[in-house]
């Protein structure tokens, strides 16, 4: 033949031709359906992390209000607010009128008695503290809290600590700041993994610090079990993830985590609260 080609040649390329086009249609079909099959997936995740989402800021604030709800049904000690910190007056005595109004910034300290961490924030900066409480340029507002009992052995020795002070709050107001910091004095504050000290140990510094033994012998009440138990939820639900934690701000309902408390200069953060400027710099 003149063409040089073995019959049937044409319809065979135009079969496979049309093979090839079948093909390519298949894959991009099936390329699509996965691109569609991925963004309803993506979707599908967006919607579950939005819902997660939503369900824990919707358990924090059920968390808050819940706690909330309990303030005037349980014992709590002089000087206390619903936030469950204990607020220090000028005087820098507990339940003391604190200073107020404009120029005033709120700082609030969440403290273990057992976290090494506070003990070494609390030595740092507790003269600093009660500096600013008494000039009036800050509300001291100081809350311990429970939340490394798990680290004492069985003792429970971050709530013990805790009942103690807050009945020294209640019975000694003028010595509550004495015995906080007596029990984060490096010489004194237990080590984590130990059984912490003992309720005798507890009544013994309390008393190097002034309080009399009337108030000592209400620590075996534990008037205020209940109480470190509320601000101890209500650190949670601030968010308090870890101590020690420092919350700094205009008021008590617009604080700011103070995100290096073993460094913070708090003349310079309760500075940036007055000019409206972030205290982390």
């Amino acid at each position: 033949m003149a063409s040089g080609k073995k019959p049937g040649g044409a319809q065979t390329g135009a079969r496979n031709r049309d093979a090839a086009r079948a093909r390519a249609e298949a894959e991009r079909l099936k390329a699509v359906q996965a691109a569609k099959e991925r963004r309803t997936k993506l979707i599908a995740v967006g919607a579950g992390l939005v819902v997660v989402v939503a369900i824990v800021v919707a358990v924090v604030l059920v968390l808050r209000e819940a706690t909330k709800s309990n303030f005037d049904e349980i014992a709590r000690p002089l000087g206390a607010n619903e936030a469950g910190a204990l607020v220090i007056g000028q005087d820098l005595v507990v339940g003391g009128a604190p200073a107020e109004g404009d120029g005033v910034v709120v700082l609030r300290v969440y403290s273990d008695y057992m976290c090494p961490g506070c003990g070494a924030v609390e030595r740092r900066l507790s003269a600093k503290f009660d500096e600013l409480a008494a000039s009036g340029k800050i509300k001291l507002e100081i809350q311990p809290v429970a939340f490394l009992d798990r680290f004492s052995l069985g003792t429970l020795y971050s709530t013990r600590a805790t009942r103690a002070a807050m009945t020294v709050a209640q019975h000694a107001p003028d010595k509550f700041l004495a015995f906080h910091a007596k029990l984060f004095a490096s010489d004194v504050q237990p080590a984590e993994n130990s059984e912490g000290l003992t309720d005798e140990r507890l009544v013994e510094l309390a008393q190097e610090v002034g309080v009399g033994e009337d108030v000592t012998a209400k620590f075996a009440d534990n008037e205020f079990a209940e109480w470190v138990d509320y601000a101890t939820d209500q650190a949670q639900a601030q968010p308090v993830e870890t101590t020690p934690s420092l919350w700094i701000g205009a008021s008590d309902s617009d604080l700011t985590l103070i995100e290096n408390p073993g460094a913070v200069n708090l003349d310079d953060a309760v500075a940036a609260v007055l000019a409206g400027q972030d205290p982390n710099g």
